[in-house]
């Protein structure tokens, strides 16, 4: 028992006790001042972190937010019907099918019978839940959200396409369970936009270059 004793309390015991805890400090510091700035602005450049977007008014209550941006060098027109038909059971998330629609692939064409979208209606995430379109303006942007969310699509035209802009607020009770939630969650919801940001520039493009190639014809 002696023994057992003066080992645990060795320097060197105590050296690795320190070791972990610089270690755990430090990718605790690269988290929250490297990865997880980097990943709540992706793409978006300064002008689009700081420009008013609807949705904003939830943003003085907000414990999380973020905004998310990517070229599409396609047309406004040619990107604003994919984000119309977005939900699970209509165009699906765009993103990992296997995860957020039940398995199914997202659409890869616009369907005519998904452009009918009104303020009221809800875009599911699951069926039945999902947040509310709250404000739509053709081509403009998209917000919907609830009491505690606002999220916003908003389109803005540049030289050779459109830019894509996406964010979230979120005012959650700010509390320990919050911050741990937040944590954990935040990184697999970046992962998952990011990649229905990625395939809605590719199906936009596919569709803009479908046009240019014949343009005698619509092409959906």
């Amino acid at each position: 028992m002696a023994s057992a004793k003066t080992d645990a309390g060795s320097p060197k015991c105590g050296g690795r006790w320190l070791l972990s805890l610089v270690a755990a400090s430090a990718a605790v510091a690269a988290y929250a001042f490297v990865a997880r700035p980097w990943y709540l602005r992706w793409g978006a450049t300064d002008d689009e972190v700081t420009r008013r977007l609807p949705g904003d008014d939830l943003a003085a209550d907000s414990t999380v937010g973020s905004t998310r941006a990517i070229t599409v060098e396609a047309p406004v027109e040619d990107v604003w019907p994919w984000l119309v038909q977005i939900g699970y059971g209509r165009g699906g998330w765009y993103s990992y099918d296997w995860i957020d629609n039940d398995g199914r692939p997202s659409a890869r064409g616009i369907d005519p019978a998904l452009q009918d979208l009104d303020v009221g209606d809800r875009i599911e995430m699951v069926p039945g839940m999902g947040p509310i379109v709250m404000e739509i303006a053709a081509n403009e942007y998209l917000l919907c959200g609830g009491p505690t969310d606002r999220w916003c699509l908003a389109l803005y035209p540049v030289v050779g396409g459109t830019r894509l802009v996406s964010r979230w607020h979120q005012a959650w009770k700010r509390s320990v369970a919050t911050a741990f939630w937040t944590m954990l969650s935040e990184p697999g919801s970046f992962v998952m936009e990011r990649k229905m940001l990625l395939n809605l520039k590719d199906r936009a493009e596919s569709l803009a270059n479908a046009r240019a190639r014949h343009p005698s014809r619509a092409v959906r």
